[in-house]
């Protein structure tokens, strides 16, 4: 992958961050809970790169799929930065861009994906 590609794919990361950031805060205040709206409001009021630290010890991400999301995008960007980016985190092995295209915060190749999937469903 060359540096044109990486910066396109970053590109898309990063506008996909802030609407799932937006999307996210919604899903707490539609939530209707007190916690989730004080949640929303110390997001709010927080910088962006605060939010995985203080929403992962406040909820639980399974009942909110925005937060799941926000972390993949948020690994992503994190891998471009250190270099990693476009690589499978278990086996290392480079990710196909095709793949990559599909969702460019892809961590794992399709062979390391289905072993996590698996795992997770035992």
């Amino acid at each position: 992958m060359n540096a044109n590609q990486t910066k396109d794919f970053q590109s898309k990361l990063k506008i996909e961050l802030d609407s799932v950031r937006c999307e996210f805060l919604n899903e707490l205040k539609d939530a209707q809970h007190e916690f989730t709206g004080e949640l929303a409001s110390m997001l709010e009021n927080s910088t962006p790169g605060e939010w995985i630290d203080l929403a992962a010890t406040k909820i639980n991400p399974n009942q909110f799929p925005r937060f799941q999301r926000l972390m993949e995008l948020e690994a992503a960007l994190c891998q471009i930065d250190i270099g990693q980016f476009g690589y499978c985190c278990d086996c290392e092995t480079k990710l196909e861009l095709h793949y990559l295209a599909k969702d460019p915060a892809q961590q794992r190749c399709p062979i390391c994906e289905e072993k996590k999937r698996k795992k997770v469903h035992n």
